[in-house]
């Protein structure tokens, strides 16, 4: 038995015809869906988050008036998406995630009908039978080993299920697209995630090498918890609220180890993306030098473009590299680009 509602999308009040096509963002924090509706982009969210709560008529009537989205499986009944935080923070327990590192989480379960929960929340109905959807996957891992092949179908089943064509789009490709339009989609995209980071080179739009590694948010908030005797969360908390890599002089026990696990992440992406064009046989010339785009929530501290330019310029690439920013929407990039391979893909039609 499944129970969803309509989400408040994240920008109101948009007037238009909704147009074909749709990009979704799988992340491991955020499941995220864009689409137009005339000239504007129309964002839809949701945290991968579920929650158990006790299974009681009461409960569930409770859950029902207050249209909280839940599923309820052999006498269990899960509370799923960003009401799954407001439940866990009231009895000060975690939430689950029925995705890790990127993809469907192998030790949860339940991970199965909650992805696909939060997915039908954001994607909602097609506009047409068959439309088509591109979905975001991670590179193969670098250093890790995990089943993306496993993921993206079941995403496609998922997707087809709801009527769509769905479409895998690499995390990294996908900011590309959405960000460097003026360059011809020429440069690397960056998506530092919760679970891992993901490396797209790509030259006039076409992938050259796309990987992912599994250092990210979630092993610098491990190792620093470690280092400091704290707590993941806490740690979290402070990196995402008041940490400024920008800062020098006097930084706290905790912020100091943040810092040094955040200038090891950065030297590992980069030393990794080094050691991918050594091993290219055939890259293209790129006469330009060409620019680096960095996006996902742990690139949202202050000063983290700033930390990754002088890193970069201690290690350097083997091509020339020009403008390094930040994307123009960090958290809603990836959705975006999808969004873009969907819309032209549609116009072919």
């Amino acid at each position: 038995m499944i129970k969803t509602k309509d989400d408040k999308r994240e920008i109101e009040g948009l007037k238009g015809q909704i147009q074909k096509g749709k990009g979704v963002d799988i992340g491991t924090m955020f499941v995220k869906c864009a689409y137009k509706e005339g000239d504007e982009i129309v964002f839809k969210s949701q945290r991968n988050a579920f929650f158990e709560v006790e299974h009681t008529d009461f409960t569930k009537k409770i859950l029902d008036n207050s249209k909280v989205k839940y599923i309820i499986k052999e006498d269990n009944l899960y509370v799923v998406g960003d009401e799954a935080l407001q439940f866990a923070n009231m009895f000060n327990k975690d939430t689950r995630r029925p995705l890790s590192k990127g993809v469907i989480s192998p030790t949860e379960k339940e991970a199965l009908p909650m992805i696909e929960l939060l997915i039908k929340s954001v994607v909602g109905e097609p506009a047409h039978k068959g439309e088509i959807v591109y979905f975001s996957v991670p590179g193969e891992p670098l250093d890790a080993e995990f089943n993306v092949l496993y993921h993206i179908k079941m995403v496609e089943g998922f997707l087809k299920t709801l009527g769509y064509t769905p479409k895998p789009i690499n995390e990294g490709h996908a900011i590309i697209l959405s960000e460097l339009a003026e360059e011809d989609f020429t440069g690397i995209g960056l998506s530092f995630g919760g679970g891992m980071v993901n490396v797209c080179l790509s030259f006039m739009s076409v992938p050259i090498f796309k990987f992912s590694v599994a250092k990210s948010g979630d092993w610098i908030d491990q190792q620093v918890a470690m280092a400091v005797d704290e707590t993941a969360s806490r740690v979290s908390a402070i990196k995402e609220s008041s940490m400024d890599l920008s800062k020098e002089g006097e930084l706290s026990k905790i912020e100091s180890a943040l810092s040094i696990y955040y200038n090891h992440l950065i030297e590992y992406v980069i030393e990794n993306i080094k050691q991918e064009f050594a091993k290219a046989r055939r890259l293209p010339r790129i006469a330009n030098p060409i620019s680096i785009i960095l996006s996902g929530g742990t690139s949202l501290p202050k000063g983290f473009s700033g930390r990754f330019k002088q890193i970069l310029d201690r290690l350097k690439l083997p091509i020339p590299v020009g403008s390094v920013r930040m994307a123009s929407q960090p958290l809603r990039s990836v959705a975006k680009g999808a969004l873009v391979a969907a819309s032209a893909d549609e116009s072919k039609k």
